[in-house]
């Protein structure tokens, strides 16, 4: 084991009201496997999520556990890895564990491009420098200079750094992002609406990771993000009353704002670059990404996603915008679904494995480093399939039976074929009013038969949220895709989306001409009634409140991404002083995505 640090030629920040320094140290230490004279190993890089820090001991041996939680075994792989032939280099992000500004470190910038891509680059540009006595393989001969064999590895904030890595650095082989963002306004902002539950939750893991991560020092944000955590965090006396954008921009812009005021457009541009959505848009208008790069074309890197359909942060649409980006360049690229992710503790969600169906999801990431970094073909790597959707059951998730469905794509909207059945709605109206209790369910079609999934991203060409009758507040439409099933209503994968007040043709930073919802995965049964939930709140988008203050709260957490918080719960009203969400909703060109596994082209369950 080496610890280490490098002084970044880069800027702790870039906000004047940071007082920046002119650089940045950032910390790492390095893994290293047994050697011998002469021996070349190829690098992983590794970096941790968000509040989180890096990885500082090997594992006791090489073994995987693929029946631990799903992040949780993506750290026990990666600190395995040195037993089979890899060097690993895990690092603090800026603003996090060693790498804060009393050390001589920056300010977290949420993976900026120009901050933390650059700490990544230059650390490569050390193992290089190093690569005699670290035993790092080089690649002289690529004339790509200060040229190694490399690939990445994390999940969440580790994720995020991986893609745009690999798009400004010619050096990455390949990529292994895990429960990652496409466009972080996506991600906070669907359909123009805060989701304020775990916003809240990633503000709080944030101010307390030293009591959870020994050695952690909290996250040391930019100033930006700082106001915007004092906003929608436990700490912001109006945090409840976030429920749009239109409200965070109004509070984030104030000129009460701590540490500073943030106007609407300064944090719609931030967010926007800071993810793949930025760099393919630019692509595909021919504009450059401004990052220094040489052209902005995203170069051919092969890619292993995996993403949780429950994740209810970055939900598997963001995985499918990944995908889709890198496969456009001719990659091999392949998606894993999972029951893991992020969990919100509040919503009564717990972290399922990294598994889909039958494809074991740590021993197909160990199998692809083989392949792409040491051209070794397996059995485990040549049974990894393009697509693999989680299909397990949400009820008693994620103790289920493991169940994937294996495809050549992600399906999207309504399909058409063999094996398809065809679903959707011309048109779908629905009315939350005032005093509801509950979901309304708009049943959109109901299953004859057995053995059909519904599996992929449901698609909408428009959907219309308008007040309704005895409406005091702007409207918010809380959709879901849901399944009347024996009476009762399962909203598939937890996964629920908050529309704005006004009309919706695309999602904010998705770009994909109709507004896709969460992908998602579920088996159906004879009968099934298969259609949309619209909720007049949901516990996703409602502030965390300490509960210091509330003796006889309920749903009181003191874990989330398995680390250590304070007692919280949720802000969520349900009592009849509540000011009442009451809208109406009209839709049209709602697609759903069903199919008859092994009927359909190139799909077969996988157990």
């Amino acid at each position: 084991m080496v610890n280490n640090s490098i002084v970044v030629p880069v800027p702790s920040d870039f906000d004047p009201s940071a007082n920046p320094t002119p650089t940045t140290r950032v910390y790492f230490s390095v893994m290293l496997p047994s050697r011998c004279p002469g021996d070349r190993f190829p690098v992983v890089l590794h970096s941790h999520g968000y509040g989180g820090n890096r990885l500082k001991t090997l594992a006791a041996n090489g073994d995987l556990h693929p029946g631990d939680p799903h992040f949780t075994s993506v750290d026990e792989l990666v600190q395995a890895l040195p037993y089979h032939g890899y060097v690993v280099i895990s690092y603090d992000e800026r603003g996090h564990g060693d790498s804060v500004p009393a050390n001589g470190g920056g300010n977290a910038r949420i993976i900026d491009p120009r901050a933390e891509v650059q700490d990544a680059r230059a650390i490569l540009d050390w193992a290089y420098d190093n690569a005699d006595s670290l035993y790092v393989q080089t690649e002289p001969q690529t004339g790509i200079p200060k040229d190694i064999k490399v690939g990445t590895i994390g999940y969440s904030y580790g994720g995020g750094f991986q893609m745009p890595l690999a798009a400004l650095d010619p050096r990455i082989d390949t990529i292994v992002p895990n429960g990652t963002w496409y466009d972080l306004l996506y991600s906070l902002l669907p359909g123009q609406g805060m989701k304020l539950s775990y916003g809240g939750l990633l503000c709080l893991l944030a101010s307390t990771a030293t009591t959870a991560s020994p050695g952690g020092h909290g996250v040391s944000n930019t100033p930006l993000v700082a106001t915007l955590c004092n906003t929608i965090g436990v700490q912001g006396p109006l945090a409840s009353t976030v429920r749009t954008e239109t409200d965070l921009f109004n509070l984030a812009s104030l000129p009460t704002a701590y540490p500073r005021p943030v106007s609407g457009t300064e944090l719609t541009q931030f967010f926007f670059d800071h993810g793949m959505g930025y760099f393919e848009a630019q692509q595909r208008a021919g504009l450059p990404w401004n990052f220094g790069e040489t052209q902005a074309v995203l170069r051919k890197v092969p890619a292993l996603f995996l993403q949780g359909n429950r994740d209810v942060l970055f939900n598997v649409t963001e995985a499918y915008m990944n995908a889709r980006y890198f496969a456009s360049t001719g990659a091999d690229v392949r998606v894993l679904t999972t029951e893991g992710g992020h969990m919100n503790p509040l919503a009564g969600q717990s972290q399922g494995t990294a598994n889909c169906g039958g494809v074991v999801g740590v021993a197909s990431i160990l199998s692809w480093f083989d392949r792409q970094l040491k051209g070794i073909d397996s059995d485990t790597f040549n049974a990894i399939p393009k697509v693999c959707l989680s299909v397990a059951d949400t009820v008693g998730a994620p103790n289920t039976q493991p169940v994937g469905l294996e495809m050549d794509r992600i399906p999207v909207g309504s399909l058409s074929g063999p094996g398809a059945i065809p679903t959707s709605a011309s048109t779908l109206t629905a009315s939350v009013p005032l005093g509801a209790a509950g979901p309304v369910f708009v049943p959109i079609t109901t299953i004859s038969g057995t053995g059909q999934v519904l599996a992929g991203v449901p698609r909408i060409t428009n959907l219309a949220v308008a007040r309704g009758t005895g409406a005091v507040q702007a409207a918010v439409a809380y959709v879901g895709v849901g399944i009347q099933r024996a009476g009762k209503l399962i909203l598939v994968d937890d996964q629920v989306t908050a529309f704005a007040e006004g009309d919706h043709q695309d999602d904010p930073g998705l770009n994909a001409g109709a507004v896709l919802l969460p992908a998602i995965g579920e088996q159906l049964q004879d009968g099934d009634q298969v259609g949309l939930l619209f909720y007049p709140q949901h516990v996703q988008y409602a502030a965390i409140v300490s509960a210091s203050s509330l003796p006889n709260a309920t749903n009181v957490v003191n874990f989330a991404l398995g680390t250590q918080i304070p007692p919280v719960t949720s802000a969520l009203d349900l009592s009849a002083a509540a000011a009442p969400n009451v809208y109406n909703v009209s839709a049209t060109d709602v697609e759903l995505p069903i199919l008859v596994p092994g009927a359909y082209p190139g799909s077969r369950l996988s157990q």
